[in-house]
Formats: C-alpha cells, structure tokens, sequence
C-alpha cells in the first residue's frame, strides 16, 4: 500500500499528463482540475487553514505508465547502466515497450486512479491535538476498487501527549493501529498492532536510570526485550527473553572490594555453530595498586587467566588459556630487556619444543633512553634460531633540527606454518634491510615552512623493494618514489619505473614563477604572481588543460576609492574537469571560457557617488550582470539573469520582481504602504508587512494559510567588523531570540559570541544558551584561546540549573597546553591536556601519569 501511495503522489507531480476533464463535486469552495489532476477544497474558516475542512483528490495513476512509453527515450540512456541493479535486468526491449515485470513496480502497473476523501482539523496542531481521517480507493485496470481509511488523531489527557494511527483496508486480513503515549520527558509508550500480532515499546528515563523494554506478540505467544541503565547503581543489564523460557541477560558491574574496583560481567550465551549454550562471567580485579588479574569462566569452567605484577625492578605478567597454552612475559627494566616465554607444554604453536623471544635494548646515553640505542629481538626455538631482528635507532631534538634515525635494520626469518599448525624452520632465509630518516631543519627555512627531507628504503635478499625521497633542503625540492607494486598495481602506470616531481621557484623583479613538474606524461603546475596579478595553469606536455587568471587593481586616495577585479578561467576538452561538467550538463554546467568583472568604485566619499558593476560570462552567453549608477540623475540600478527580471523607481520607491519559470511566471513586489512600511506579495497576493527602521527590520506574515508570526532583526553598525545582530521571532505566547556579536577589527586579537533565549514552549521551557570564544595570536607560536559557555532549559530535568564550561586552550613555543571544566549542580568535570611534561586526566576520574 505504501508504494501505491507514493505512485500517487508522484502522479499528482507529473506536470505533462494530460486527463479528461472531470465534473466538480457540491460542497466545495476550491476546484483544480488540470493535467488529469481532480482536487475539491472546502474550509471550515476561509481565515485560517489550519482551523479544519475537507477535500476530494482524483489522481490518474496510469498515466504515468503512459508517459514513460511514449517518452522512453529519455529514460533509455539514463536506466542502462542501473537496470541490472534496480530492475534485475527485467526490462524487455527497453527501446519499444518498457515493459517492467519485477516486483518493485508490480504493484504500479495495476493501478489505474487513486481517490481520497479527506477530512481535517488542526486549529490547535501547534499544541500536538489534530484529527485528520483519509477514505483512499485504488481503481485497478480490471475494474476491481481496493478500498481502505486512514486516521490519525493527536490528543493531550492529564498532560500526556497521545498519537494514534490506524489503517483499515480491504487488502489487509487485520488493521493496524500505531499509539504513541507521551509523558515528556520522564516516559514514552508506543503500541503497534496489526496483522502481525502486537508490539509495545516503553522508554523511561529519569535521573538516576535510563531503560527501554520491548514486547511483542505474535499468536498468543510474547518476546520480551529490556535494557537498564542504572546510574546510582552503577550497572548495565540487557535482557532477552523467549515464550516458555529463562530470560537471558548481559550484565556490567562495578564493585569496590577491599578499597580497590572491580569490573563483574555475566552474561547467558544461546547455542550457536561457534558457541556452546551456558552462562559466562569475566572479572577485571585490582588486587593490590600493582597487582592486577583477569578472569574468564564459562558454565563454570575457568578458561582465560591472566595476571600482572608490578615492581620496581620488572614486571611480570602470566597468561593461562584452558589447560593447552601458557605463556609468561617478563620486562626487566634494569637490563633493558623483555622476555617472552612459550612452554614446550604448548605442543600446538611450539612443536613440544620451548620457543623464548628475547627483545633488548641498549641506549647509546642511559640518562636519556629516548635519545636512541640499539635493538635487538631474537627468537630461540630450543637452540635453534627462528628469527633475528634489530637495527639502530636515533631521535635528536634541539634548537636546531629535530631527526629520527632508523638505520641498519635487518630481518633474517626462517619461520613457517606446517599442515598441523606448528610453527617450522624453513632452510629458505628472508633477509630483508631497512633505512629512514625524518629531518626538519628548525633554523633554515623553504618560503615560511621549515625545511624538511624524508628517505625511507627497503630491501629483500638485495632486490629494492621501495625507495622514496621527499626534499626541501636542497635548492630545486623533489619528491622521487620508487615503488613498482605501488605504481603498477594502485596507480596503474606501468610506462615508468619511478615517480620523480620536481619543484622550481624563479623570481624576476616583482614576478614569481613557481613550476611543479613530473616526469608521468610530462605534466607541470605553474603558478605567477605579480603585484596586480595571479594566474595558475595545468599543462599536459604542451597543452593546457585548464588556465586560470585574475587581474586585479586597487586604488584608495582621499577623496575616491577602487577596487576592480578581472577573471578568466579557461579549460580544454581533454581535461578531466571538462569531461566531469559535460557529463552532468553538456549545455548548462560546461564551459570552455568562464569570464568575472567586478567593479566597485567610489569617486566622491563625501558625496558617497559610486558605480558598480557585476557581470558573468560562460563562453558568450550572459550568466549574471548588475549595475548600480548614482552619479547622474536618475539614479540607475539594473540586474540582468537567465529567468530574472528586477527593476526599481526611485520616485515610488517601489520593487518590482519578475521570475519566468518554465511553467509560470511569479512577480513578486514590495510596494510602500506607508512611512517606512512595505507590503510584500507575489502575483497580486499580499504575504507580509515589512517595516524598515534605522538599525530593524520587522517582517509581519499576513496570508490566511500562514500562522501570524513576528520576526525582528536588528543590527548595531554596517560594520562587518564590529557588529552584534539580533534575530527574534515571536508567535502567541511562544518567543525565540538569537544574539550575534563580534569584534575582528584586530584578527590577531578578536572575541565572538553567541547567545539563545526563548520561552512558551512545552517541551524546553525557558532556555538560555550561550558561547563566548576571544583569541590571542602574538605568533606562529603563541598562541591562547578561551571560551565560556552555558546552558540551562527549565524543561528538561538535566538542565534546570545553569551548567557552566570554561576552556582554555594555549599553544606557546609548540607546546600545547588544554583545560576544560564542566560544573554541574554540585560537580565539578576538569579534562586537562598538556604536551611537555606529557600529562592527560579526566577528573575526577583518571589521570595520567
């Protein structure tokens, strides 16, 4: 039923369907009959809309199917490359006869008129209280009628909100009725029923708990679902339960036992293909503050256990999974050393054979560990070898560049996977080599970004497996990749073995030059700069792909002002950006040349005379041109556009708009009714009161289909460096009010701020939101911002008192330094983030270290 309401509406939007002529029905005050659409209108109150009527709509539904046959080819090249995934290729001679046979317009093909009576009433909708009912009737082809009704009523009883819907059919064996019962904001309750069984949802939230219950029922026979949140009692439960069976649940715990937490979690687990049926439990235990075990149990049975100790000299940890893998990990922190243990009781990873990995480190400065060392990493398999790993690592920071080393890196593994599982030593040895470095030059400069050079490269049994070099430090920048899987296999170039792109910067007088060029088809980037000019081109070999230039000039003297800008952009039928605007639109969105001249120019400030013009051309067709000319009386003022006409008399001060759509033409006016007042309308028809004050404009709605509703907007300057703005929108009892302000006069040192208030609204109550952020930029490297904020609805329980954010946000000599506190009621929320010393916390939850 819902698709066949759709095709209805999608009837009702068909603008080229031509229908017989029907007759109208008695009763009525409104009558359209065009293009094969019936409607019939009458109002209870021809003031209001919303008071209350009826209506009669008669839509053709078979023309539509009649449209796609005789137009189908408009639709051909458009369905092609989907019809496999949206028609399942069941389109029959989709160039004749568009035949359909897949369910998705079944359904559409047999209709052929929809009818509906309407009835309504919403003069209180706003309040959440309406009653509208439908009797729909589908006409199919072989003259059989589907009829059904539609009602939905909304309701308030002993300050609930209720919402029903119910649909009766002659198709469906059962109706269906949808209730929604409101309790805002504490309790939400929903029913559905219908043909298949009965379904009830209950959301209840209050400030201590959050949980949700679902129950449906199905011939005589209820699925229980719930979910709880509790916040006083610090757990989460998830509950399943069939007909005839225990409910299953999922439950999180935390404990405090012996002065230390402790995190519980139980659950029932179903049988499935992975999974035997029983109950779980997994325990995180602190036992001490450096002695810490988990457990994991299923139907009793212990499987996964695993325990860590802390001390000063190491730790150590132990890991049991059932009774066929142990492993024991141990990190000494005075011989910079890990060991990792499998005993040769694992048979299935160690082949009865005891396998250690030993990973060391030794520092070249033990004072600093950071500064770099030597690593190593061996694993031993009785006493044989499986694999070697190490290389030296090296990190430099000071006042004058920052450098990560890796140097001399190898790999020498022997290691495979048998057919039973068991790790072997092939007599085949990779051996594999690795060089990087990362290096910022803190004290030279490429234009206003540090220099900078990375090298990475790879090798394996002596082939290069990638080399790639990234520069600014010498005088011509590059980027060189070599990286034939990548380039092959992810960018599909197999002409070329390596990527090579090289950077030049040439300057002449006041001209810069910068070229990007790559060797891949010999494409370059050139960019000039001059003092009234800058222009940018992408060439392929010798032929540009697309250039764009913009001339500029700029002229300010005591008594005259100008700023005239000059655009071009060009582009080549060869480039991909062409071939992307000729596919959405070969005649709209393509262009070969697009052409932009602005002019602004004030030849008397005293006199405030100006001349302006705006146009826009797409090759040789006119796209936009406005003109503003107050030096000679009169005064002219012209906008020229594709569809838009606007024209202005000063002496009547009148605005006369003429919009020519394709279908009709709209003319919009703002005509002067009084001192300062305007009334604005289309086509003749009046919609609002506009009164234009020094530093206001209030705008009053006036048509009879629209609620009466006041909208303010007042501003303290022009200036749109320094302004506040006010948007206030008023309607019965109900208010709404937006501040805008800002002060950017100085960017380096600058504040905005945003405030909204309102009141009369059920659901909110009175609100006040705020937000105050200012800034502070001394440098590239000093850097502080701090902001306020609040946020209070007497409506909402959570909000009813203020809750008040403070943050601070400060980036001094790379450093960087956060705090943000949140307070609420009696507490207090403090996140803290600082780079040097390294420091994060959650107060008053964690903090680290």
């Amino acid at each position: 039923m819902g698709l066949r309401v759709f095709v209805s509406l999608l009837a009702l939007c068909t603008s080229s369907i031509d229908g017989a002529s029907l007759p109208y029905h008695d009763g009525y005050d409104y009558h359209f009959n065009h293009m094969g659409v019936h409607l019939d209108l009458a109002l209870n109150t021809k003031d209001n809309l919303m008071i209350g009527g009826k209506a009669y709509v008669e839509l053709p539904v078979s023309s539509i199917y009649e449209f796609i046959e005789t137009n189908i080819h408009m639709f051909k090249d458009l369905l092609a490359p989907y019809q496999k995934q949206i028609l399942d290729t069941s389109v029959v001679e989709i160039g004749k006869l568009f035949k359909i046979k897949t369910s998705m317009f079944k359904e559409f093909l047999k209709i052929k008129t929809f009818k509906a009576d309407i009835t309504f009433s919403g003069d209180k909708v706003l309040e959440g209280i309406y009653d509208i009912a439908v009797d729909y009737t589908f006409v199919l082809k072989d003259g059989t009628e589907e009829k059904g009704t539609l009602k939905m009523k909304g309701e308030k009883v002993g300050g609930k909100f209720i919402t029903s819907v119910e649909v009766v059919s002659n198709s469906l064996t059962v109706p269906t009725k949808i209730t929604v019962i409101c309790n805002l904001p504490y309790t939400h309750d929903i029913t559905v029923t219908g043909s298949f069984g009965k379904l009830f949802i209950n959301i209840a939230n209050d400030v201590s708990e959050l949980s949700v219950r679902v129950v449906t029922e199905y011939l005589g026979h209820q699925y229980k679902y719930s979910a709880v949140l509790s916040l006083a009692e610090k757990f989460f439960t998830l509950t399943y339960q069939e007909p005839s069976e225990q409910p299953k649940t999922f439950v999180i715990k935390h404990k405090i036992v012996n002065s230390y937490p402790r995190i519980e979690i139980t659950g029932y687990v179903p049988a499935t293909s992975y999974y035997k049926v029983g109950e779980f439990k997994t325990e995180l235990i602190q036992n001490q503050l450096y002695d810490y075990e988990v457990k994991h149990t299923f139907n009793g049975l212990e499987i996964l256990k695993l325990k860590i100790g802390l001390t000063q000299a190491n730790m150590e940890m132990t890991l049991a999974y059932r009774n066929f893998l142990k492993t024991r990990i141990v990190v000494d922190y005075t011989k910079k050393m890990i060991t990792v243990l499998f005993p040769k009781t694992n048979t299935w990873i160690t082949g009865n054979k005891s396998i250690e990995v030993n990973i060391e480190y030794q520092p070249t400065n033990k004072a600093n560990p950071l500064e770099g060392g030597h690593i190593k990493m061996v694993a031993m398999k009785g006493s044989v070898p499986l694999f070697k790993f190490g290389g030296y690592f090296g990190l430099i920071i000071n006042a004058a560049k920052y450098e990560l080393l890796f140097k001399n890196f190898y790999l020498e593994n022997a290691l495979f996977i048998n057919e039973l599982g068991h790790l072997e030593i092939s007599t085949d040895i990779i051996e594999a080599k690795f060089n990087a470095k990362i290096f910022i030059d803190l004290i030279n400069k490429y234009g206003i970004l540090n220099k900078i050079a990375v090298e990475a490269k790879a090798e394996k049994n002596t082939e290069v497996l990638f080399n790639i070099i990234f520069t600014t430090v010498e005088t011509s920048p590059k980027l060189y990749i070599y990286f034939p899987y990548f380039l092959k296999k992810v960018l599909n170039i197999h002409d070329i073995k390596y990527l090579e792109t090289k950077f030049e910067h040439v300057v002449s007088g006041y001209e810069h030059t910068i070229t990007i060029g790559c060797n891949y088809k010999n494409i370059k980037f050139v960019v000039k700069i001059t003092p009234t000019m800058f222009a940018y081109e992408h060439l392929v070999g010798q032929v540009s792909h697309f250039k764009h230039v913009v001339e500029f000039k700029f002229e300010n003297t005591a008594k005259s002002f100008l700023v005239a800008v000059k655009s071009k952009f060009n582009l080549h039928e060869e480039s991909p950006l062409y071939k992307m605007l000729y596919h959405l639109s070969p005649n709209y969105a393509c262009f070969k040349e697009m052409t932009t001249n602005y002019h602004f120019e004030i030849l008397d400030k005293t006199a405030m005379k100006a001349y302006i013009s705006v146009y826009v051309l797409k090759d040789t067709a006119l796209i936009f041109h406005f003109e503003f000319n107050n030096m000679q009386f009169p005064y002219k003022i012209m906008l020229k556009a594709p569809y838009l006409i606007v024209e202005y008399k000063p002496s009547t001060k009148e605005v006369k708009i003429v919009i020519n759509s394709v279908t009709k033409t709209y003319y919009p006016t703002l005509t002067p009714i009084g001192e300062n007042k305007f009334e604005f309308g289309i086509n003749g028809e009046a919609l609002a009161h506009v009164v234009i004050g020094i530093k206001n404009i209030e705008i009053i709605t006036l048509h009879k289909a629209l609620p009466t509703i006041t909208a303010i907007f007042t501003w303290k300057t022009f200036s749109i460096f320094e302004n506040s703005i006010g948007i206030q929108l008023l309607y019965k009892q109900i208010a709404h009010k937006i501040l805008v302000g800002w002060n950017i006069n100085t960017l380096a040192k600058a504040f905005m701020e945003v405030k909204m208030t309102g009141s009369g609204t059920n659901l909110l109550g009175d609100y006040e939101l705020f937000h105050h952020l200012n800034w502070n930029i001394v440098d590239i490297k000093k850097i502080d911002l701090i902001s306020t904020g609040k946020v209070l609805s007497t409506g909402l329980p959570y909000l009813n008192t203020p809750l008040m954010i403070n943050g601070q946000l400060a980036f001094n000599d790379f450093v960087v330094k956060m705090k943000m506190t949140v307070e609420h009621k009696t507490e207090t929320y403090t996140l803290i983030f600082l780079t040097k010393p390294f420091k994060i916390a959650f107060l008053p939850f964690f903090t680290f270290p």
